[in-house]
């Protein structure tokens, strides 16, 4: 078996396990997987991933969706075009080119301009905005430069998350990379939630598999609390 194969077939395993429950479409879960790879080292830079309709056939998936997903992950440049055919893993030389770097400022000017948008027609002000922004960055362990994270959910935070979109659970998995993690939490009646965190937030709020866990529903953003 070459080590080809080996990637490959770690890969579509953990990709069997996408969640039926999650809100999240699956072309979603595919990409966030794969960037979850990325992040935690499974998936090293230059490792070769299966063909759209070998992926598609092993998961049961139609090839649009996982195509889709592929090519987002080509147009943020976490995967490439391999000669012959197929995508491998960009390389880290590539992750440092001028130009991708541009790609990832313009998304994220766009992302900033839909914000602004949303938060004017709401009749918020700019600073109010703004300040939403700096308080999700410090929830997300990546406070702006002079920030404090909260260790608890502060005084204005905890009415936004009232009791109407809680949900108790226990944390049944937890997958770590140096920067994010995946947490899978069991809620209710056998429902399962996965969130997307970083690695800071599971180590600040102590997250471990068998321990019980608040998750706090914003849209199909999850946010987890003591």
């Amino acid at each position: 078996m070459t080590e080809e194969t080996i990637v490959a077939d770690a890969l579509i395993e953990s990709l069997r396990t996408l969640h039926q429950d999650d809100p999240a479409p699956v072309y979603i879960q595919i990409e966030r997987r794969i960037r979850m790879g990325v992040a935690d080292g499974t998936l090293q830079p230059g490792d070769h991933l299966p063909s759209v309709r070998d992926l598609a056939r092993k998961l049961g998936l139609s090839p649009n969706t996982v195509g889709r997903a592929y090519a987002d992950l080509s147009r943020e440049g976490t995967i490439t075009a391999r000669a012959g055919g197929g995508s491998e893993i960009a390389t880290r030389e590539r992750l440092d080119q001028p130009a991708l770097q541009r790609t990832r400022m313009e998304r994220l000017r766009m992302l900033a301009r839909q914000t602004a948008v949303r938060g004017l027609a709401l009749g918020l002000e700019p600073d109010e905005i703004a300040e939403a922004v700096r308080a999700e960055l410090a929830a997300h362990g990546r406070p702006v430069s002079g920030a404090r994270l909260p260790e608890t959910l502060g005084e204005q935070e905890a009415p936004l998350l009232s009791a109407r979109n809680r949900l108790r659970g226990r944390v049944s998995a937890v997958r770590a990379g140096e920067l994010l993690a995946e947490v899978t939490i069991d809620v209710r009646d056998g429902q399962r939630v996965v969130a997307a965190v970083t690695r800071t937030s599971v180590d600040r709020l102590g997250v471990t598999v068998g321990g019980g866990v608040s998750v706090y529903v914003k849209a199909t953003e999850l946010t987890l609390g003591p």
